[in-house]
């Protein structure tokens, strides 16, 4: 079953992973931290030059204007690596695998080159329909047929004119929230390997616009793109914690950030119905 509440506009549901909490051998053979992205990304998404920093586009013109489905994919593909090339301008400096690296430097969890387990420290800088832009910091972690991705989602968004000045604002508030967002994804790592989120506490419909923020195909709107049957594993009055479903590969419109176990503040949520237990 498709994570989304709109499968039928996924092309790939046979690809949906369902989220399980880190198993015990990943935890003992321990992590090393990788400057490096992994392999599997979301479709059409675009590495940001000389940095840990994603592109997740939403639907854009180029694909429009070419309807012939292999140049399209060309052109998109150009397209979007223009696009974070020119954000690799600014904000290529931003050392984000620095600031996890210092985070993380007295982990429990991390080996000095012994292991073989990687911890992928990911910045999604996700393009949404409302003219927005959204970070979240991941830390992807793979071993065998087991993929955890790890998500801690800042509260600033910016516009498209906010973007591309970047003022020096910009770049100390990016700073300090990514700060903030190491120490909670350390706190989320350390937290599944203890075995903390093995349970759900209950089950949610969920949406947020850090999650899905792209109409889909240009119809859809990314109010209706929810996560169902969301395992809800730690709340506050301020925030949920949530295991969900997805596909890696999908593009950002049509759910490839809602894989993971993820830390969500309640502002950020738009919906959540709690499912009777």
């Amino acid at each position: 079953m498709c994570t989304l509440i709109v499968p039928m506009l996924l092309s790939a549901c046979s690809a949906v992973r369902h989220g399980m909490p880190m198993p015990p051998e990943v935890s003992a053979k321990g992590l090393v931290l990788k400057r490096a992205l992994p392999e599997q990304m979301p479709e059409q998404s675009a590495p940001v030059p000389g940095s840990q920093l994603v592109l997740v586009p939403s639907e854009n013109a180029a694909g429009m204007l070419v309807p012939i489905p292999f140049v399209s994919e060309l052109a998109i593909g150009a397209y979007n690596q223009s696009q974070a090339s020119g954000l690799g301008k600014h904000y290529a400096a931003l050392d984000v695998f620095g600031i996890v690296q210092g985070t993380m430097a007295d982990s429990p969890l991390l080996r000095n080159g012994g292991s073989k387990i990687s911890l992928y420290p990911i910045v999604y800088l996700a393009e949404c329909s409302d003219g927005q832009y959204r970070l979240s910091l991941a830390g992807r972690i793979e071993s065998g047929g087991w993929v955890g991705r790890y998500v801690a989602h800042l509260p600033t968004t910016y516009g498209d004119t906010e973007l591309a000045a970047a003022a020096p604002s910009t770049i100390t508030t990016m700073q300090r929230e990514l700060q903030a967002a190491a120490l909670t994804l350390r706190q989320l790592i350390e937290s599944d390997a203890r075995g903390d989120f093995g349970k759900a506490q209950y089950r949610a419909d969920l949406g947020s616009l850090h999650l899905a923020c792209a109409r889909v195909g240009g119809l859809v709107s990314a109010d209706l793109m929810l996560a169902r049957d969301a395992e809800v594993v730690e709340e506050d009055a301020g925030h949920v914690v949530v295991r969900i479903a997805g596909d890696l590969s999908q593009a950002g419109p049509s759910g490839g950030l809602m894989y993971g176990l993820h830390y969500l503040r309640k502002q950020q949520l738009h919906t959540f119905k709690k499912k009777p237990g």
